[in-house]
């Protein structure tokens, strides 16, 4: 399943799903037993990122005194700005975790991407004074 595809699923699930959990399973490469990512919190919390955590994980409400889903909002302290987003809103706390976990870790993956393509056109001492990483001119 596609980042964007899942994500979608897990916002719109109403609840979580063994099916989900192997969906989040396949983007790592399958092994059993497939963690309950989508029912437990403990699950889920193991798809943040290293170096990632919790900034905020809340109930939302629909401003008449009822609970309509949780929000999960994770953040890198070593960013001042993040640079994409690192939201999940959903059903249930696991499913707004492993949202905002699945969309912190496509955005990471396509910065890598990115990166390396754009050091491929770069001379190598470029790249190798750089530490490997290519600095963008403001």
């Amino acid at each position: 399943m596609e980042w964007a595809k899942l994500i979608l699923a897990l916002e719109g699930a109403g609840e979580g799903s063994e099916y989900l959990d192997y969906a989040i399973q396949r983007r790592f490469g399958l092994k059993k037993p497939v963690p309950a990512y989508t029912t437990s919190i403990d699950a889920a919390m193991t798809l943040v990122p290293a170096g990632w955590s919790i900034h905020q994980l809340h109930r939302r409400n629909d401003c008449r005194g009822a609970f309509t889903g949780w929000v999960a909002e994770l953040y890198r302290a070593t960013d001042v700005v993040l640079e994409f987003p690192s939201n999940g809103s959903a059903a249930t706390a696991p499913l707004a975790l492993c949202a905002a976990a699945m969309r912190v870790l496509q955005a990471l993956e396509e910065s890598a991407k990115e990166t390396q393509g754009e050091m491929r056109g770069q001379p190598p001492a470029m790249r190798i004074a750089n530490g490997g990483v290519l600095l963008r001119s403001l």
